[in-house]
């Protein structure tokens, strides 16, 4: 996986979103008709899929390794809230989150330190408040420039619900480009693609938007249930 990332993707200079004016209303795009851009980084970036798009740039007081241990701190996943459409309301995104030492264990450990993550691949155990079933992601770190940060998560399981195969492994996969543009001025792009294996898990670009939206408040210390929800 490391070595297709860097044969596709090179480096995060070879990525060049629209980045919106510092500590404005972030620029959410979805798509479902062709890659957006970076959507090259992906193995098999053609495969039909529901793309989102998060792009950013914040001034905040978070270090470089500030920022990459956010990403080690699976148990605070628990503390995210996501706009529900379905219900109108803020929800918790996950009932149970934790670290764990493979890709088929469902042991805790401790959370990962930004040492740990870019040593090697790291794994992560969570169980959604939608589908109820844990489910084990990959978390890798990959090589960057200085004051860069390029992250992938991706399942590794396939996502259940009731016995139904919603998502094959790498069914939802997400990149993260980060890069420091000045002393404490970040941009941030994120790019979900979301693989259904079925008609039952289509449709749903709305809560991809707000799940990705509180995935980047969180990665960034921000208040996940700020006001406005991205969308309704």
């Amino acid at each position: 996986m490391l070595l297709s990332l860097a044969l596709l993707c090179a480096s995060i200079a070879d990525i060049h979103p629209a980045i919106p004016p510092v500590n404005a209303t972030p620029a959410v795009e979805t798509t479902d008709v062709s890659p957006p851009n970076g959507g090259n980084c992906f193995r098999d970036s053609t495969t039909r899929a529901t793309w989102v798009t998060v792009a950013s740039a914040i001034q905040t007081s978070l270090s470089p390794e500030a920022i990459l241990q956010r990403f080690g701190a699976i148990s605070e996943l628990q503390q995210v809230q996501y706009w529900s459409t379905t219900d109108q309301a803020w929800r918790p995104m996950v009932s149970a989150a934790f670290a764990v030492s493979s890709a088929n264990a469902d042991q805790p450990r401790a959370d990962y330190s930004s040492a740990e993550l870019v040593a090697a691949s790291r794994y992560y155990r969570i169980t959604d408040t939608r589908t109820y079933e844990p489910v084990n992601y990959r978390l890798e770190i990959h090589p960057a420039a200085h004051g860069q940060i390029f992250v992938e998560t991706t399942n590794v399981d396939p996502i259940k619900k009731w016995g139904i195969t919603l998502y094959h492994p790498d069914g939802l996969h997400a990149l993260y480009f980060l890069t420091e543009r000045s002393a404490g001025v970040w941009s941030y792009y994120s790019i979900t693609r979301a693989v259904p294996a079925t008609f039952l898990a289509s449709g749903h670009e709305k809560s991809y938007v707000n799940r990705a939206i509180a995935l980047y408040r969180h990665y960034l210390r921000l208040p996940t249930t700020a006001d406005p929800p991205a969308a309704r």
